[in-house]
């Protein structure tokens, strides 16, 4: 009888051990166990997007770039291992889907967070938030965006800004032609040589572009920008909890650092072309409110 026992819980044992093994590889972080097996990890990045990834002295720069490297450091020294980068340019149309193809492991470029995009990928807390806007020539005269009723406008095929555009053209019963572009690059170019008459995107890639237009001067945006604020953050695989989470403890470490400020000023408020211009784009309000509830939560958790 004693013996049966014996046997009974010794299967009852194994046969725990092997749900819990089971239940841990069912949970298990594809993208990190495969960056710390291989020792490399592949940051996707866009390019022509300043100040937030761009080609700079022949390597990839600008605050979504700094803030993965950023991760890339923290998980070396969180596994205590060496972890080479791997830069993968992806074009600006196809970045979501290379995350969601497993054909780099994170998105450091121009990613505003989308209830449609978040169903194909996950999002990291937000390091940046924008909006809408539209750049025209002055020659144009359209002062807000109601006046791109009737002329032809650019939008990158697929982003959100082309969402917005088909809201906008319903609003003014399809009055405006869209114009589909592959990229930020084809946009302004188009703009710049009167195939389109605006080109819609997030207001801080055309702050970004005006920097390093010679003839600026030419072109105007809305001060303000328009619609739904737009919030950026790191992207991942939809089963890349692990990495997510690190990303996330990575973030709040930056902000509650003061590290962030000073990236912050590097890439928003200080120079960024060969000319010296530079964005000059305080936080906004949202950004502002974010780095405080960080750091509120930051003393709270000292105090306990």
């Amino acid at each position: 009888m004693f013996s049966h026992l014996t046997y009974c819980k010794s299967i009852g044992a194994f046969l725990l051990a092997g749900i819990v093994l089971f239940s841990e590889n069912a949970i298990a972080d594809p993208v990190l166990d495969k960056i710390l097996n291989t020792h490399n990890i592949r940051l996707a990045w866009v390019d022509n997007t300043k100040p937030i990834s761009w080609l700079s002295n022949g390597k990839p720069a600008g605050m979504a770039i700094d803030i993965c490297l950023d991760v890339v450091e923290n998980l070396k020294q969180r596994y205590k291992t060496n972890i080479n980068v791997t830069w993968v340019k992806v074009a600006t149309a196809a970045r979501f889907q290379v995350i969601a193809n497993n054909q780099a492991d994170i998105l450091c470029a121009v990613a505003a967070n989308t209830g449609q995009r978040d169903k194909l990928v996950s999002f990291s807390t937000p390091w940046l938030y924008t909006k809408m806007n539209y750049l025209t020539k002055k020659e144009n005269n359209i002062s807000n965006k109601e006046m791109l009723a009737g002329h032809t406008v650019g939008v990158i095929s697929g982003g959100t800004s082309a969402i917005m555009l088909a809201k906008m053209n319903q609003q003014f019963n399809y009055s405006i032609s869209v114009k589909l572009v592959r990229d930020f690059s084809e946009g302004f170019s188009l703009l710049a040589d009167d195939h389109i008459t605006a080109f819609v995107t997030d207001d801080i890639i055309i702050r970004g572009k005006l920097v390093d237009i010679p003839d600026r001067e030419k072109y105007q945006m809305n001060p303000e920008g328009f619609g739904e604020t737009l919030s950026y953050g790191l992207v991942v695989a939809k089963d890349a909890y692990n990495m997510k989470d690190i990303i996330n403890e990575d973030i709040k470490a930056i902000f509650t650092s003061g590290r962030f400020d000073k990236l912050y000023n590097k890439w928003f408020m200080s120079p960024v072309s060969p000319s010296g211009g530079s964005v000059q784009q305080p936080m906004s309000e949202n950004l502002l409110e974010q780095e405080n509830r960080l750091l509120n939560t930051q003393d709270n958790s000292a105090q306990q």
